[in-house]
């Protein structure tokens, strides 16, 4: 009776890769350690030929339409997708009358393009005379849909519309949207971002203008103004609590 013959050995190049991403590694535990950090989820802009997930919708283009773009991916994508929203449509006619109404100009590719103003600040601005500040938060999504605020990004202007602190901010969690089409923000933005921390005490310092926290209630105080659009959600995610008095 022949022996049993012995079972296939594992290769030594056998890789395991993640289903959603398609990055591969050597040993399973990193490819499990991937999983847990990566927030894969059906929310994430996915490319319609090889079902790949990416982190942002500017991944997506360079995927489709990049310099090292995969090559099936971007033939197919040439000949059937929406230069705007990435989509893919089944025949011509169908992707003619989806531009018709798909008409705006694909944003272009921010790379690593750091804005001016980016961390800067007028040292001498709490001697001046303003008394109003209005300030934007851009917030990029965070947990496992997206749907968790994070502020990535912070600008302050004066009365005069005068940028007296612009900078981008190292979110407290991992991103898993950075709601490209409405921030315009990459992974790249926040690579030397400051710290939470750091932000949130020089905003305080600009609006306290010398006034001491105790007194912020005192209508007499130095404490300035605080403008702009939805600040309580912008506030919750800058974790600072500002008199309801003081905000317009």
């Amino acid at each position: 009776m022949d022996a049993e013959a012995d079972p296939p050995t594992r290769s030594r190049t056998e890789r395991h890769k993640c289903f959603a991403c398609y990055k591969q590694f050597k040993k399973k535990e990193h490819l499990v350690e991937h999983m847990k950090i990566s927030y894969h989820t059906p929310h994430q802009p996915k490319c319609g030929v090889c079902q790949k997930h990416c982190k942002s919708f500017e991944s997506l283009r360079n995927h489709l339409t990049g310099p090292l773009s995969r090559a099936s991916c971007s033939r197919t994508f040439s000949a059937q997708g929406c230069d705007l929203c990435l989509k893919l449509y089944d025949s011509p006619s169908s992707l003619g009358k989806h531009r018709e109404i798909c008409h705006l100009s694909a944003p272009a590719s921010l790379g690593t393009k750091i804005l001016p103003f980016a961390g800067s600040v007028d040292e001498k601005y709490t001697t001046k005379g303003a008394k109003a500040i209005a300030i934007n938060c851009g917030l990029v999504g965070g947990g496992t849909d997206g749907s968790l605020d994070l502020c990535a990004r912070v600008c302050l202007v004066d009365e005069d519309e005068n940028i007296i602190f612009h900078t981008y901010v190292q979110p407290q969690s991992a991103v898993t949207d950075y709601r490209y089409e409405i921030t315009g923000l990459t992974e790249e933005h926040l690579r030397n971002s400051k710290s939470h921390k750091e932000v949130q005490d020089r905003i305080l310092e600009i609006l306290y203008n010398g006034e001491s926290a105790w007194r912020l209630m005192s209508d007499s105080g130095k404490a300035r103004l605080l403008v702009g659009h939805d600040l309580k959600r912008g506030l919750d995610c800058l974790r600072i609590n500002y008199p309801g008095r003081l905000l317009r």
